[in-house]
């Protein structure tokens, strides 16, 4: 309530991916400089929820957590009106949640395979949505190429991180926004 109207429109883009109340100017300057993709509900926000209720969670016996995650994720899909970027993000967070569980984690590109196929099992019409293909390009870009582009960079391990996570993405997400979007901005990455 504090915030004027375009920061409380920004705060929503970026939190929930809501973006009904954001000026045109404000997202076509986001877009201009390749940072478009913050502003639409992704798998962030789903990690900014379940960072936020982390210390909640945390504090349930381990058993115990389960439950409410599968259904702290199953909120928040469907307050973001199941964006495909969000379905694909909460499937593959439960995945892991379950597989945690069960005792039996399993490697990221396997959940991704697994949880891009049952999704599309479950609804075909994901395919040609560019927020379904896009999140799945930048997740397996991260999962196939962030840590060994990490590791040719030099300086502080957490800043080498961060870049190559932002490198793998923007690099598998790349052909995809040329296709469908036009030029991408050199100022994306």
């Amino acid at each position: 309530r504090d915030l004027d109207r375009d920061q409380r429109s920004l705060l929503a883009g970026l939190v929930l991916g809501d973006d009904r109340d954001q000026e045109p100017t404000t997202t076509d300057d986001f877009r201009a400089a390749g940072l478009g993709h913050l502003l639409a509900v992704s798998g962030q926000n789903v990690a900014f929820v379940v960072a936020a209720v982390a210390p909640v969670l945390g504090r349930l016996r381990y058993r115990w957590r389960l439950p409410p995650t599968l259904l702290l994720l199953g909120f928040f899909a469907l307050l973001t009106r199941f964006e495909p970027s969000v379905l694909r993000a909460t499937a593959m967070a439960g995945g892991s949640a379950v597989a945690v569980a069960v005792g039996r984690p399993v490697a990221g590109i396997r959940l991704l395979a697994a949880t891009v196929a049952g999704l599309l099992l479950l609804d075909p019409l994901l395919v040609p949505r560019a927020a379904f293909r896009l999140s799945v390009a930048a997740s397996a870009g991260i999962l196939l190429a962030a840590r060994p582009l990490a590791d040719l960079l030099p300086g502080p391990r957490p800043l080498r991180e961060a870049v190559g996570v932002t490198m793998a993405a923007q690099a598998a997400v790349t052909p995809l926004l040329l296709a469908g979007f036009g030029p991408v901005p050199v100022a994306a990455l």
